[in-house]
């Protein structure tokens, strides 16, 4: 970009404004860059944008309020941490677990630019409802959230209701079965009960425990008569206040439950850009030197989660701190940590980390990184990296 020079600086200077939206369409344009093969003008800008996430990491939102929360619904009681959560009658077990929204200390996940979108304007819906209404409409009174483990969808659940300053009843559905007959549909029962009583957000985790195919041959009736009952209970819920869903096996869903959720959302595991972005949250170390670390490290973790990534990241952080830096080389640690995960890594990318160093730099250079990048990772100098790269 011919330019590019006169863009970086008005980014610069734009992001000290602390616009959150204006961090998502960076991103995006981050993402563009990679896409088209710009490497370095996107690391330019991905550096730029990391300086403002250090600063702000726990910084709850995207979205900025333009007001207040939206209003409490009429008829419904506020919750309250020592509120007392239905118990199952036979183990006494709690159904539920409350969480206000002061308790909630979380960073929205990196989310590909669509996903983003749809959240933003699912919370601008939620957050004038009354608006909505006043248009004669109604707001989305439920999310159904889908994909692998590990992507956020707990995370984003928690998020979008401090967002709405409203308290979470989280109900884990594979702990409301019961093996005594009725017992699992009476639980569900007094869970919705509770929900409908207060102004609050309910969050139902594993949901395919419960919401199950009805004609699976495999289920007994007692199932069956459970999602009965759980169809019946989002019906009458649609008003009392906004409920969340969530699923790492949607095709285990059954067809009707799909029609009971306004709005479905799949989450999918994160592209290179967001892994970059995500390693870069998860390491603690100067800008340049994070920059090389989070493109191997996002390289490696093709194909994994967020939380793999993260957690990646983590063990990475930990055996730097017991390394001799100036003998062991960061690309060498990243080899060790992936291999010590190696049932989750791509079996493509282990044969190239498991060469010997100087045989890694050329199929790492045909994967995009640049000479100062493999000079950085394992600590030879740039002329070193060209000539390694370009031999027979």
């Amino acid at each position: 970009m011919e330019h590019f020079p006169i863009v970086t600086s008005l980014v610069r200077v734009a992001l000290g404004n602390d616009s959150e939206r204006l961090n998502h369409q960076v991103q995006r344009l981050v993402d563009a860059l990679v896409a088209d093969g710009d490497s370095t003008q996107a690391a330019a800008l991905s550096k730029l944008l990391n300086r403002r996430t250090r600063s702000t990491e726990l910084a709850p939102s995207r979205l900025t309020r333009s007001g207040q929360a939206p209003t409490h619904i009429a008829g419904l009681e506020q919750l309250h941490p020592q509120t007392a959560v239905p118990v199952d009658k036979d183990s006494s077990a709690p159904l539920a677990t409350i969480i206000m929204p002061d308790d909630v200390v979380t960073t929205l996940p990196l989310f590909p630019a669509p996903v983003q979108d749809n959240i933003d304007a699912l919370l601008m819906e939620w957050m004038n409802a009354d608006r909505i209404r006043e248009a004669g409409l109604s707001p989305s009174p439920s999310l159904l959230v889908y994909g692998a483990p590990g992507t956020g969808k707990t995370t984003l659940a928690l998020w979008l209701a401090q967002q709405l300053g409203r308290p979470v009843v989280l109900a884990r559905l594979d702990g409301l079965i019961s093996s005594f007959l009725g017992t699992t549909a009476r639980n569900l029962g007094a869970l919705f009960a509770f929900a409908n009583r207060y102004d609050c957000v309910l969050v139902l985790d594993e949901f395919d425990a419960i919401a199950k195919v009805r004609d699976d041959p495999n289920e007994v009736g007692e199932i069956k008569r459970v999602v009965n009952a759980l169809l019946q209970n989002l019906d009458v819920r649609v008003g009392r206040g906004v409920t969340v869903a969530l699923t790492n096996h949607e095709a285990l869903l059954d067809p009707a439950i799909w029609r009971r959720f306004e709005v479905q959302l799949a989450v999918p595991k994160p592209a290179f850009a967001q892994r970059v972005q995500i390693a870069l949250r998860s390491l603690d170390a100067g800008e340049d030197n994070a920059r090389a670390e989070a493109l191997l490290l996002a390289w490696v973790a093709d194909g994994l989660s967020g939380a793999e990534l993260r957690t990646l990241a983590t063990k990475y952080r930990k055996r730097r701190l017991f390394v001799d830096a100036a003998a062991v080389p960061p690309a060498a640690t990243i080899a060790q940590v992936a291999d010590s995960t190696s049932v989750h890594i791509g079996e493509d990318v282990l044969s190239i980390l498991r060469l010997e160093p100087s045989r890694q730099l050329k199929p790492l250079h045909a994967a995009g990184f640049s000479h100062a990048d493999l000079a950085y990772l394992f600590d030879i100098s740039t002329k070193t990296v060209q000539r390694r790269v370009t031999e027979e």
